[in-house]
């Protein structure tokens, strides 16, 4: 039989501390994408995260273990994905997947994940979350594009889907980090009337 004291003691000590907060973890999000726009992702802290957020940086750490955790989240939930029509024209089609690749890596979320990939190299499952919820959904948007066009046959069968859309891809990203310049309208127009034409990597004959 539990003594009397210990009977009132265990349910006086059950009720010591704050419950958890329901609403931390959307204060903690909210928090840090206010701080993203306003400071950039290198200038995030955890410290003026969990500040803002009105928590300790131990509940920060409950949900999160590191900032890029916590920042791979927030643009997870964020970012839209955007489908790209099929209206039957693959020059317009393409033309809209690439500004799509051009909006997407010069706003917020998108420059924010070439820093993320980098400060995740080491982090096998951020990484892994990164490709699997950002890269991969748009990617396969892209390559359905593509596809589109070469039912039609309006692309030829062999174009290297992924080698083009690399190349898209690194060109915008290099004149984001690496040389700093705006792509302009007819680079844009002149890569499309490129793959249009086949002047594209293609696969191997097998």
């Amino acid at each position: 039989m539990i003594p009397t004291s210990a009977a009132h003691i265990a349910p006086a000590a059950r009720r010591r501390g704050r419950p958890p907060d329901p609403h931390a973890r959307s204060r903690i999000l909210a928090a840090a994408e206010n701080l993203l726009d306003e400071a950039g992702y290198l200038n995030v802290t955890i410290d003026e995260v969990a500040a803002r957020a009105g928590v300790s940086k131990k509940t920060v750490y409950r949900f999160w273990r590191h900032k890029p955790a916590l920042i791979c989240d927030l643009i997870v939930e964020r970012s839209a994905v955007l489908p790209v029509p099929d209206i039957g024209d693959t020059r317009a089609e393409l033309a809209t997947l690439f500004t799509l690749i051009i909006e997407y890596l010069t706003a917020g979320p998108g420059s924010t994940m070439t820093l993320l990939v980098a400060a995740t190299s080491d982090d096998p499952a951020t990484l892994a979350k990164l490709r699997e919820q950002l890269v991969a959904p748009r990617r396969d948007i892209a390559r359905n594009v593509l596809q589109r066009g070469i039912a039609r046959g309006d692309l030829p069968a062999d174009v290297d889907i992924d080698a083009v859309l690399d190349m898209w891809h690194g060109l915008v990203a290099y004149r984001l980090t690496g040389r700093p310049a705006a792509l302009p309208r007819h680079t844009v127009e002149q890569l499309v009337d490129l793959t249009m034409s086949g002047h594209v990597p293609r696969l191997p004959r097998t």
